[in-house]
Formats: structure tokens, C-alpha cells, sequence
């Protein structure tokens, strides 16, 4: 007691003590270099910047009662506190911006490179992600400026994507193509006969059997596969045949998925890019032995595919409700490339092994979904206005006519020509002045003072600032040698461009000190993509006009992307398509259901924000973002079509927020099994900014048992003996043994599924996949913190780190301070986050009054701390 005493007594005294003392006392004994407990000896510190990584997490272990561990003596209150204090002022003084500022020079990522082309020439779509190289990250983020190197290799991309948007930006002509309308019929299609004579297809008439192609039977009496052959095949041929020659408009009805070779393909396919609008009317059934029947919705996707690449993945245009019964007319307006293919899917229709045709009593026998197809029709390209608007940016008004000077270099032009077989067809769609313009481009009679009028308009956009008269003069000066040596002014002007985009006041994010540039980290933030001109002009120092133009960036559609992107980055949505389930195992994992995962977190993100919800609505909504597919992969009724909609959810409910998201559950696991482990850092990481350390070396990873012998709780109980283990997995693993009640894609659970020993399911039979697992050991949700707190499975977790609103606040802040300023958080950076999450208290710390105090902050609006821009 009188010990105690003394300790309260000198505590100032303390403040001035080194902090090495208070390790000494308190953690040398575990900690030193005979002992080194975890693989760490803290006799070896020094409190300067060479470990200042290992003093931030000292001094968080000793903050949050980590350290000294519960069974041993614990220091005095004013101790600890002393202790925390000083080691707090010295990492603040540690961390603290160098000169040169907490904002860093940094080039874009790819994606902000795309989505500035795309903005600055009006495209309304540009893909050239995949042209470059792929950016480095750190703490998970791509922005940050240490991660983001440039080299020769860069620059060539560079050059390579912009040539690619030039050329979707540039007209050639100077009449627009003629728009081309075409309603198109299945029943003649080629793909489709082959289905239809083999028996995978069906035709249909007012939603029954056509008597004009019979549903093919045949084989009734055997079961599995018969093969295509069989003496109707000749007959169905030449009943096909008649189909078209009499140009039937029935629909027609997919019993099977797009299989290579076999896809629904709408022999439709552009001969000019553009944006064309497609319609559609499809719907869904229950086929049943020769006839469709009512039953659950169905759905499909209209995709395109390059050109000899039909037969793969494809681009996703839109995915489709296909009602029970009852058509659909849909309609959506898409950018098309030039001899792009159009495919039909029906990607609710489960594929079992065997087209329905080569199966004994094919469809007369077949039971299962179907979807209809009644027709499709497409017209384009549609133009508002010609020139688009992309060429004005480039070229403005000046004339777009023949070339007639011989002595210039004429432009490159890809010929005129369409897919033999494909609508629309340069023999018929088109005459013959269409088939081969004249060579028409860009005329100037003043180069060097047009080129100047067009670059005093082109460079400020592009530069996202304000440009002076002599930073124009090197860009005339590349466009005269062009001209010089015979390029025409098109062609010039293209080098020029090539320049403008490939320089670096293009590729970099300014770090000046001027108005523009808050307004480009704004824009880059909020947008992923570049200021408009009414954001340049803003004045963002007045905080009313911060604010009026936050909303307004958040209310524009392409704020999308910031949600999209901040989603792939923080939640790491990104690693969703890195592993495919195993099949065997989890047999539902299909098109529908990866869909619906992903829309559902970037819905869900959106929602909070729009709306303001507070903190802890990440975990507990009281809601989820469903389509029809996912809703029934949670058990929840009601839930129709392809759509994501908010549904309301009962308060026990373990669905809608993060922790029960099918999203979070699929990238956390590795397609076969779930680890604690991971999943247990991802929260750590994620939602409470408390990343892991690496694990230490020669300890290798746990491998789970899919045979159905041994638990992976069984299996870490064994590793976490290890005393270099231990205390790392006291924090990590809690959180990853609740979600132990969630399948690798997201399904909830009380077994294991098994590919060896177990029991059989109860659903076996009663889907419409094939069940082949087992149900093996039990699975144990249960925890316990650190801290001592104690759950029974995810809702008691749920219920623990939402009881602590503003730990959530300060983590989420953190990673979006990574995202919005392009900067590593540094200890020293701490104070302003607290005084973000103090000022949001209001709102629940709401989502989007904590973007709006990020926004006004010092740590966003400062160049660097204590210095205004």
C-alpha cells in the first residue's frame, strides 16, 4: 500500500522518467533477450524513429490493458498513465511531417488514369485498366504514394491506353453512321436451331409447346446419356428449316446454360462502335416433362464478346428478371465496340453434367427451369450530336472533310466490314459509298493558331489547374515539327495529345499549394476521377462551400466509383473472385449468387452513406441489400427478380451488416474451408485498424481438414501452445471463430460440409444442384476477447464491438483518411481522427457526417499539419 502510495505521490516526477524504466519494471521479465517471449526483446529498444513501428504497438498494448498480460502484477494507474504519456509525446514528435509535408507527390492508379481519359474526352465508356501495369499497395490501399513507382514500362503503357482512347474519342467522318434497327427472332437464329433440332431448346407459342418443332423425346425408357443421335434428327433438320424460311417469330425456351459451342448467340454484332440501345423480352418457367409451367422467376444476362472470343466470359451488359409466365420487355443503352458479339444467358438455369439433349427422354422427360427468349432487338450507334462531344474536346469546330493534299500523310483507317452471318451486314445494311468513304478528316488552314486555341481549352482541363501561356508554347512547338515532316493536322494534333497525356502534369496529382489542388483531392476522393470546372472554381476554404460541394460530389452518379473502389480497397472486395468454391462442396456457388454478393456490400456502403446511418449500422443495420438469389441463400422469403432492394430484417437477424455478409465470408476463405485466422485479421484490420503482425518465421500456416476428422478450432488449439504464437492469436482468433458459423460462401452453418466421412444433409434431393457432401464435426462459434468478454457465436460478437461506437468511428475514419488523402496514417495523425469522431457524436457518427468531417479537416485540407495550402 505505502508503495502505491509513492507511485500516486511522484507521478509527475514520472512524466519525466524515461519510459524505458517502466519496461524494465513491467515486461523485461518476458521481454528480454535470454527470455524474448513472442520473438521479442524489448531490451533492445530505442525510443527513436528506428522502432517506432514496435513503440506505437507498445504503447497501444499498454493503453488498451494488453500489457502487462492479466495474470501478471499490473502497474499503478498514474503509472500507466505516466508511462502512456511520455511514450505518447515522443511518438507524436517521432511521426510528426517532415518539412516536405504529409501529402506526398504520387502518380494515379490505373483506374484513375482510365477514369480521367474518360472524363476529360467525354467517352462513354474506355476500357485500358488491363493495358497497364498493376499498382503496388499499401495497408491494402493502391493511392498511397510509396506504393505507386513509375518506369519505362509505365510510360509505354501509358502511351499505348492513350492511343486506344483517342481512337474511341476521334470522329472520321463527317456525317455519322446510319442508325440500324433490327428486331430479331430466335427460332431462325443459327446457335439456337442447333439446340432446338437437338432437343436443349424448345420452341414455344403463347407460352406452350409450338406444334411447328414437337418437343424431342426419345430413349424414354433408358436413363443417362443417349447421346444426340437418334432417327428424328433428320426430320427435326428440315422442320428447323422450314422455321426460317417461314421467318418464325415464336420463342424459344433454354432447359440448359451457355455451354461452349452451344451459347444463345444473337448473331448481332456492330460494324461501328457507339451506344446502341437493346431490348428484350424474355421470361421464365418450370418445365415439366413437354411443358412450361409456373414457378420461381428466373433470370438472365445479355453479354458482349470480342470478336472470336464468343465462346469466353465475355463483357456483363445487364443481368435480367425473367418473371414466371409473364414477359418482360427490357430495354438498356450500351456502349458497343466495333464487332462485338451479342450473346443471350440463361445463368439461373443450373448446369448438371449433361446437355438435356443427350439425356434419355431429353426434354419430354426433363423436369427443371427454363427461360424464353421471345425476341430481341438492338438499333444504333445513336449519336446526340456530330461530332460526339469526345471529338469537340479534341478538335472543337473545325471542319471535318475530304483529304485532298496529296503530299501529307493521311490518317491510319480500319476498313468498313462485318461478321459474315451477323446482323447488320456491310452487303445489305449498308450501299456502297458506305461500304468505302472517302477519307475524310480534321481540316486546319492555320495550324499553329488553331492547335493554340484548342490547347489554351484543352490543357487546364487536363492539367486540372490553371495553365500559363508559355507552359502551351513546347506543345506547339512538337505540333510545327509534325506538320513539318508531313503529318496531317489530325495526325499532329494526335502527337501533341499523346504528349499532353503522357507528361507529367497529367499523370500526377499536384501537391502545390493552390485552390485547384484541394479541389483535385476532393475530386479524386469523392469521384475517383477528375474536378469538373464548377469544383475548380469552388472556394473550399469557406466550410459552407466544402460541405455544399461534398454533397453535391456524392450525389453525382459518378461517385460510384469512389464507393466501388473504396469498397475494393477497404472491405478488399477486391480478393472476392480469387478463389472459386469447390463444387463438390458447395455445389450452389453459381453466376446469380456471386452477383448478388457482390452488389450487396457496395449497396449496403452506399445506403449508410446516402443516408447518414450511424457507425454501428455496419454491423447491425436492421436491413440487407438483396436480390432474389442471394435473399434465398439467407433464408429470407419475399424477395423477387435480379434487383438489389433494401429488406427489412428482424433485430436477431445475422444478416445485413458486414459480419454477415455472404461478400466478406467468400474473400476471407479459400474456397474449401474457412480459417480463424483470416478471418479473425480481416476484422482486426479492417473494421478496428488493428492489422496483424506477420506470423513469425519458420510457423507454418494451418491446413483445415476437409475429410471431416478434425475441427480447425482442434487444429489452432495446438498451434496457439506455441508460446510465439500466443499472443498474437488471444486477438486474432475470436472474431474468426464466430464467423466460424458462416460457410466459405457465406451460408450459415452448425457442420462442416465434408468430402470424406459424415452424415448425409437433409436437402440432399431437394435442390436444384446435385449434393454430394457429407455434414461433418460441429461447428464451435463460440469465444472469448482478451479482455475476458465471452460470446456463444457472431451476434454476441456483433453485440461486442458495436457496444464501442466510437472505436468503430476512429477505425473507419483511419482507412478512409488512406483512401481520401492518398497517405499512411501516422500516430501523430491520431488527435485529429479523435477530434473527427468527436464532432460526429450527433449523428451516431454517422457515415456521412464522418466523410463531411474528414473533408473539413486538417488532416485533409493541409498540405501538411499546421501548414494551410
Amino acid at each position: 500500500m505505502l508503495r502505491s502510495l509513492l507511485v500516486c505521490l511522484l507521478s509527475t516526477s514520472l512524466l519525466a522518467a524515461p519510459p524505458s524504466a517502466f519496461l524494465e519494471q513491467h515486461c523485461y521479465d518476458c521481454h528480454d533477450a535470454e527470455t524474448k517471449k513472442g520473438d521479442l526483446d524489448l531490451t533492445a529498444l530505442t525510443f527513436d524513429a528506428q522502432h517506432v513501428g514496435l513503440l506505437i504497438k507498445v504503447h497501444d498494448a499498454v493503453e488498451r490493458g494488453e500489457m502487462p498480460p492479466k495474470k501478471k502484477k499490473q502497474p499503478a494507474a498514474a503509472e500507466k498513465a505516466a508511462f502512456v504519456k511520455e511514450l505518447e509525446a515522443k511518438l507524436m514528435a517521432m511521426t510528426a511531417p517532415a518539412p516536405g509535408g504529409r501529402i506526398r507527390l504520387r502518380r494515379m492508379t490505373r483506374v484513375e488514369f482510365q477514369n480521367t481519359l474518360q472524363d476529360l474526352l467525354s467517352l462513354p465508356r474506355l476500357d485500358v485498366v488491363g493495358l497497364l501495369p498493376a499498382d503496388g499497395r499499401v495497408a491494402g490501399y493502391d493511392k498511397i504514394a510509396g506504393a505507386l513507382d513509375i518506369s519505362p514500362a509505365h510510360l509505354a503503357a501509358y502511351e499505348e491506353a492513350v492511343e486506344k482512347a483517342l481512337d474511341a474519342a476521334i470522329s472520321t467522318s463527317s456525317t455519322p453512321p446510319r442508325v440500324f434497327k433490327k428486331r430479331i427472332y430466335p427460332a431462325g437464329l443459327f446457335k439456337f436451331g442447333g439446340n432446338l433440332v437437338q432437343g436443349q431448346f424448345v420452341l414455344l407459342k403463347d407460352k406452350q409447346p409450338d406444334p411447328a418443332l414437337p418437343v424431342r423425346g426419345g430413349f424414354e425408357e433408358k436413363q443417362g446419356h443417349v447421346g444426340d443421335a437418334g432417327p428424328d434428327l433428320e426430320d427435326r433438320k428440315k422442320q428447323h428449316e422450314a422455321l426460317k424460311a417461314a421467318k418464325s417469330e415464336s420463342a424459344v425456351g433454354l432447359l440448359n446454360p451457355n455451354l461452349a459451342g452451344y451459347e444463345a448467340a444473337m448473331n448481332v454484332s456492330p460494324i461501328y462502335a457507339g451506344l446502341y440501345r437493346m431490348k428484350l423480352s424474355l421470361w421464365g418457367f418450370q418445365w415439366n416433362a413437354g411443358k412450361p409451367e409456373p414457378g420461381p422467376d428466373q433470370a438472365a444476362v445479355l453479354r458482349a464478346h470480342e470478336e472470336g472470343k464468343q465462346q469466353e466470359g465475355g463483357r456483363l451488359l445487364r443481368t435480367f428478371t425473367a418473371p414466371s409466365m409473364k414477359s418482360n420487355e427490357a430495354e438498356i443503352t450500351e456502349w458497343l465496340d466495333a464487332h462485338e458479339s451479342i450473346v443471350f444467358d440463361p445463368i439461373s438455369i443450373p448446369w448438371n453434367g449433361l446437355r438435356i439433349g443427350q439425356v434419355a427422354g431429353r426434354a419430354k422427360k426433363h423436369v427443371g427451369p427454363g427461360v424464353a427468349i421471345d425476341w430481341f432487338e438492338i438499333e444504333g450507334p445513336l449519336n446526340a450530336s456530330w461530332p460526339p462531344e469526345s471529338h469537340k474536346r479534341l478538335f472543337g469546330d473545325l471542319p471535318i472533310t475530304t483529304m485532298t493534299t496529296s503530299d501529307l500523310i493521311p490518317p491510319q483507317r480500319d476498313e468498313v466490314r462485318s461478321i459474315g452471318g451477323y446482323v447488320p451486314s456491310m452487303y445489305f445494311d449498308l450501299t456502297p459509298q458506305e461500304r468505302k468513304p472517302p477519307l475524310e478528316t480534321v481540316q486546319s488552314t492555320q495550324p499553329e493558331s488553331d492547335a493554340r486555341k484548342l490547347l489554351t481549352t484543352f490543357l487546364p482541363k487536363a492539367f486540372r489547374r490553371e495553365v500559363a501561356p508559355d507552359e502551351i508554347e513546347p506543345y506547339l512547338a512538337l505540333l510545327k515539327s509534325r506538320i513539318a515532316a508531313k503529318d496531317c493536322f489530325e495526325d499532329a494534333m494526335r502527337r501533341v495529345y499523346v504528349a499532353v497525356l503522357t507528361s507529367p502534369e497529367f499523370l500526377f496529382h499536384s501537391i502545390e499549394p493552390k485552390p485547384t489542388t484541394l479541389a483535385s483531392r476532393l475530386s479524386y476522393w469523392l469521384w475517383n476521377g477528375p474536378p469538373d470546372a464548377q469544383l475548380l472554381a469552388a472556394d473550399l476554404h469557406k466550410p459552407d462551400v466544402l460541405h455544399r460541394e461534398v454533397d453535391r460530389l456524392l450525389a453525382d452518379k459518378r461517385s460510384e466509383r469512389f464507393i466501388e473502389d473504396f469498397a475494393h480497397q477497404w472491405l478488399e472486395l477486391s480478393r472476392l473472385d480469387e478463389t472459386t468454391p469447390d463444387p463438390q462442396l458447395y455445389p450452389e456457388y453459381r453466376f446469380l449468387l456471386h452477383e448478388g454478393m457482390a452488389a450487396e456490400t457496395r449497396a449496403f456502403l452506399r445506403e449508410l452513406i446516402q443516408n447518414d446511418l450511424p457507425i454501428t449500422h455496419l454491423l447491425k443495420p436492421g436491413f440487407a441489400m438483396l436480390t432474389q438469389r442471394l435473399a434465398e441463400h439467407y433464408g429470407i422469403e419475399g424477395v423477387t427478380g435480379v434487383e438489389v432492394r433494401k429488406v427489412s430484417l428482424p433485430a436477431e437477424s445475422l444478416r445485413g451488416g458486414l459480419l454477415g455478409q455472404s461478400a466478406i465470408h467468400k474473400l476471407t476463405a479459400n474456397g474449401t474451408t474457412t480459417s480463424p485466422v483470416k478471418r479473425g485479421v480481416w476484422v482486426m484490420d479492417r473494421l478496428l485498424n488493428d492489422p496483424a503482425p506477420p506470423p513469425p518465421p519458420g510457423v507454418s500456416a494451418v491446413d483445415p481438414d476437409t475429410r471431416g476428422t478434425t475441427t480447425v478450432r482442434e487444429q489452432l488449439d495446438k498451434h496457439r501452445a506455441d508460446t510465439n504464437c500466443a499472443a498474437c492469436h488471444a486477438k486474432i482468433d475470436p472474431a474468426g471463430f464466430a464467423l466460424e458459423a458462416f460457410d466459405p460462401i457465406g451460408g450459415l452453418r452448425d457442420r462442416y460440409r465434408s468430402n470424406g466421412k459424415g452424415d448425409e444433409p437433409p436437402e440432399k434431393g431437394q435442390t436444384p444442384w446435385r449434393v454430394t457432401y457429407k455434414l461433418g464435426p460441429q461447428v464451435d462459434p463460440s469465444g472469448e476477447l482478451p479482455d475476458g468478454r465471452t460470446f456463444t457465436g457472431p451476434s454476441g460478437l456483433r453485440d461486442i464491438l458495436t457496444s464501442d461506437p466510437d472505436k468503430l468511428a476512429r477505425a473507419f475514419v483511419a482507412h478512409l483518411s488512406r483512401y481520401a488523402t492518398a497517405t499512411e496514417v501516422t500516430f501523430a495523425d491520431r488527435t485529429e481522427i479523435r477530434r473527427i469522431v468527436e464532432s460526429t457524436k450527433k449523428s451516431g457518427h454517422g457515415l456521412r457526417s464522418l466523410i463531411h468531417a474528414l473533408a473539413e479537416s486538417r488532416v485533409f485540407i493541409e498540405r501538411r499539419m499546421g501548414t494551410e495550402e
